[in-house]
């Protein structure tokens, strides 16, 4: 199990390292994750985990 205070579920799928987020809204996490186009990639957040990350970010 990953430690909740340097992770993050954002979606049924994926997971995320809270040191690799760059810009949250209440529908998009940004990372500094580079890809293969040369942009950062992006995550939709899902409807069942907005709350505990706006919680945790605070908005």
């Amino acid at each position: 199990m990953l430690p909740a205070k340097d992770f993050a579920q954002v979606n049924k799928k994926e997971i995320i390292a809270l040191s690799s987020i760059k810009v949250f809204s209440t529908n998009e996490i940004i990372t500094t994750i580079p890809t293969e186009q040369h942009t950062f990639l992006k995550l939709q957040i899902g409807d069942a985990y907005k709350n505990s990350l706006m919680e945790l970010f605070g908005k």
